[in-house]
């Protein structure tokens, strides 16, 4: 473990080219040094990655994270979990709220506000929980989305703070009143290492390829506008022919209001973000002011995933005076507007902490034009720009840890400060209690009462 984290440091180091963008030097030397300190007897592979994961965090980078190793991926696929953390819940800022339970008469109501979880309170949890998570320029919208989504919240608890036989929950409900409610356990992970008798496998039933891709990218015609969910920028959802498609139909039925849903977009393709911003965009625009990387090469390349095909890749970049090899293309060509099926109507623009990457760019691509409206939570990704584009998986030979290690810096916006922000809404419609209560998919409220506001 001390030689691997050795080489965890040297690779960061040497290759990171954000290492120092939002963290000093000297306070990332020290996490580097404490955290060794923390080596001194054997472990586990999740303690080593429990120690690894908060120096991560503290680059401030949503694309540099840990990752288990694959023969740790393969037991967790296998075992088989007797039961998962009790409950979800929904966090902004200080606040955690329930949602929902599998388990059975409990005395918990949806919108719950949980004030303390065994004697624990819930901001001290929050701040614990939030060192381990990476986020651009530690964005906290984009933390707090991560836990909000299913049981992403328990297991960051679990592993923190350890599976335990019972959860006692202090709440308040609608009306005020304070109560506790109390979830008893049975037990985490089923024994693997006994023989048990042999169970017949349960065929997993196969989704419909069309099905499939709708669940990621979705467009119909609804009364007084369209809605086109876009999930993912993945090469693998065929969105170039999806956008086609929806931009077809949008100039053959004359739609004038356009609601496109980036909530749980997390990026994926930059060639199909451009496809589709160009379809909506107004004027010549540029993805970046700048894009570059520290390095054509690696001396620990052995150990980096695709490393002769990263390092041919940057050869197409060019060294500038200052030491850093930039992908000029990038930075200076300008995308055109679509001529044909170009929309012109109102653009609505739904933006959560999930909004990241390759989302993020559309985001800051489009705002400001006088047909966008962006509305929900800014996005995840740091409207300055990020660390990714190219982002191979680091293997560590004895451990067999991975982290992933994103290659190039990219400065979207270089006129914006950099302090991790995400794109700023333009109508902001963040969470409340009132609205987990009542189930309201409150984002898409915003937009529809915007949509059907008088015309003045």
């Amino acid at each position: 473990m001390q030689q691997d984290y050795e080489l965890f440091q040297n690779i960061l180091e040497e290759r990171h080219p954000s290492l120092y963008w939002y963290t000093p030097k000297s306070a990332m030397d020290s996490a580097f040094s404490a955290a060794k300190l923390q080596l001194t007897d054997s472990l586990t592979e999740y303690s080593f990655r429990k120690i690894l994961q908060p120096v991560v965090a503290l680059i401030n980078c949503g694309h540099t994270s840990v990752r288990v190793s694959k023969s740790y991926q393969k037991y967790i696929d296998k075992a088989e979990s007797k039961t998962t953390f009790p409950f979800q819940v929904k966090t902004w800022n200080d606040t955690v709220v329930f949602v929902a339970t599998n388990k059975k008469n409990v005395d918990m109501k949806r919108g719950d506000i949980i004030s303390s979880i065994n004697g624990k309170p819930v901001k001290v949890l929050l701040d614990t929980i939030r060192r381990y998570i990476p986020a651009d320029g530690g964005n906290g919208v984009a933390k707090d989305q991560l836990l909000s989504f299913g049981t992403n919240f328990g297991s960051f608890y679990s592993s923190l703070l350890g599976w335990q036989k019972e959860y006692n929950l202090s709440l308040t409900d609608s009306l005020g009143k304070q109560h506790n409610a109390l979830f008893s356990m049975t037990s985490a992970v089923a024994d693997t290492s006994r023989k048990a008798p042999p169970q017949k496998k349960i065929k997993k039933e196969k989704i419909p390829k069309q099905q499939r891709l709708k669940q990621q990218r979705h467009f119909e015609i609804k009364e007084g506008y369209a809605l086109m969910e876009v999930n993912s920028f993945s090469e693998k959802l065929q969105l170039k022919k999806f956008f086609r498609q929806s931009f077809r139909t949008l100039e053959k039925q004359q739609v004038q209001n356009l609601v496109i849903d980036l909530r749980l977009n997390g990026g994926g393709r930059l060639n199909n973000f451009i496809f589709l911003a160009r379809y909506l965009i107004d004027h010549p625009y540029k993805i970046c002011d700048s894009l570059y990387t520290i390095s054509r090469s690696s001396n620990y390349g052995r150990y980096i995933e695709n490393n002769f095909l990263n390092s041919w890749q940057i050869l197409f970049s060019t060294k500038n005076r200052n030491g850093k090899y930039h992908y000029r293309y990038f930075e200076k060509h300008r995308y055109q507007p679509k001529k044909q099926k170009h929309f012109d109507g109102n653009i609505y623009l739904l933006s959560s902490g999930y909004t990241a990457s390759a989302s993020t760019l559309a985001l800051s691509a489009l705002k400001g034009q006088s047909n966008v409206t962006i509305v929900g939570e800014p996005s995840g990704g740091a409207a300055y720009g990020a660390t990714a584009w190219i982002i191979p998986d680091v293997t560590m030979p004895n451990t067999k840890v991975r982290f992933r290690l994103p290659l190039f810096r990219m400065v979207i916006d270089k006129t914006l400060p950099q302090n991790g922000r995400g794109v700023q809404p333009d109508i902001f419609a963040g969470p409340s209690v009132e609205a987990i209560r009542k189930g309201e998919d409150f984002k898409m409220k915003k937009v529809i009462g915007l949509i059907n506001r008088p015309v003045k």
